[in-house]
């Protein structure tokens, strides 16, 4: 019985230990960015929210005071999304995406605000010239793959 008894009490110890060492997080903000937001300049491969849609998410690129920056429109075997996700510029900053599809099937780059629709076939680019909002975000999509979690924002920094 005591054998027994310590068996399940190492036993339970050790699943404590692994949930602890599990459920930890971290989360820095970085010093230079002065910002908490959770976007941060990233490539990553999640899920984040855009607006009311849940978009798969490739990261963050900081495009402040350029004048052209380049929007891949993808997919493959994680499923269909811009690199980046999320684009940051200054509030008011015109600039002019190229929008380069390097998936297999067409896709399309839409703001419905600035009314932008483009589609791009695969293998080809298309630029198109787009306004930071003075505040907040401003959401793009593929209108062909949008439920699938094709979106992403421009954000004003």
């Amino acid at each position: 019985m005591h054998t027994r008894t310590f068996v399940l009490s190492s036993v339970a110890a050790a699943a404590l230990i692994t949930l602890a060492a599990c459920s930890s997080s971290s989360s820095t903000a970085s010093p230079a960015s002065g910002t908490s937001s959770s976007s941060s300049l990233s490539s990553s491969s999640g899920k984040i929210t855009i607006g009311s849609d849940q978009a798969n998410d490739h990261g963050t690129e900081d495009a402040t005071g350029k004048a052209t920056f380049e929007i891949e429109a993808t997919n493959d075997s994680s499923g269909y999304f811009f690199k980046p996700t999320i684009l940051q510029g200054s509030g008011g900053q015109s600039i002019t995406l190229e929008i380069k599809n390097d998936g297999s099937v067409p896709h399309n780059f839409s703001i419905t605000s600035m009314n932008v629709n483009v589609t791009v076939q695969p293998g080809a680019s298309q630029e198109v010239k787009v306004t930071f909002p003075q505040t907040g975000t401003v959401e793009y999509f593929c209108s062909f793959h949008h439920a699938l979690g094709m979106a992403g924002e421009l954000s004003a920094a």
